[in-house]
């Protein structure tokens, strides 16, 4: 596994295991797998953005064309993933 971050707080229960580049030229920059206490999960998005970047979070598109989550997270779980991935993804950006 490359970009493994190591945790500042040994309480945490965020790992980011993978980052890697998007194949193909667009918004998304960069594509990384994270484990979450003892779930992994796989294809948060990097996402270039008015000059900055934010993390896209896995989601599937309905038969309507709407976008829903697959997995949900709520503060600060959810910034200190965002962080987490930003971080080990700046090499790529």
């Amino acid at each position: 596994m490359t970009n493994v971050v190591p945790l500042q707080n040994p309480n945490q229960s965020v790992f980011v295991l993978q980052v890697r580049p998007s194949p193909k030229a667009g918004a998304v920059r960069a594509y990384a797998d994270i484990q979450y206490h003892n779930a992994i999960v796989k294809d948060l998005s990097i996402v270039a953005h008015d000059g900055g970047h934010f993390v896209g979070f896995p989601n599937t598109v309905g038969k309507n064309g709407k976008r829903f989550p697959i997995v949900e997270f709520s503060e600060p779980d959810r910034s200190q993933i965002a962080k987490a991935v930003l971080d080990a993804g700046k090499d790529l950006l």
